[in-house]
């Protein structure tokens, strides 16, 4: 299962990773408040961390050379910068995604492999939701951009398996 999508960058990340720009996420953090450990309790049989498959992800980057990030999963947008200032370095992530860790968790239960691509439409804080109401088309456009580049690469990379012709079944 591949997740293409947008998120928002947290403060001291948009250097590396600025608006328009396109990362792979390896591994989710749930979050269930802003402030992770402090003032919520997490059930012992409840996850709180998903990571992407690794094969998909390897063939991605050699597909794509995206960086590889982390991302936190808030319950709801984090709009306060002071908040999204906690959430970035108490979870240390670099972006903002609300679905992918409910998606790896989907997946995980389903037994399919999972990874996400992620195009930066917002900075995390008090603007985001309005930058991502002017970026998001354009972030998400980015990410499939790369996604398509990973299928073309993987459909070159097995040119022998697309051109075999399937034998019928031996009947006896």
């Amino acid at each position: 299962m591949l997740l293409v999508g947008t998120a928002g960058v947290y403060p001291g990340q948009s250097r590396r990773l600025p608006l328009g720009a396109v990362a792979v996420v390896e591994r989710m953090l749930l979050l269930p408040d802003l402030a992770p450990g402090t003032a919520t309790f997490s059930p012992p049989a409840m996850s709180v961390r998903q990571r992407a498959s690794a094969k998909i992800t390897r063939a991605l980057l050699r597909a794509t050379r995206l960086p590889v990030v982390d991302a936190a999963c808030p319950l709801a947008i984090t709009t306060g910068r002071q908040a999204a200032i906690l959430a970035g370095n108490r979870a240390r992530c670099a972006l903002e995604n609300l679905e992918a860790f409910a998606v790896a968790s989907a997946a995980r239960a389903a037994g399919v492999p999972f990874a996400a691509v992620l195009g930066v439409a917002n900075h995390v804080g008090p603007a985001g939701h309005r930058e991502w109401k002017r970026h998001g088309r354009e972030a998400a456009a980015a990410a499939c951009d790369a996604v398509l580049a990973f299928l073309v690469d993987r459909m070159d990379a097995k040119p022998q398996r697309a051109r075999r012709k399937r034998r019928a079944p031996r009947r006896e």
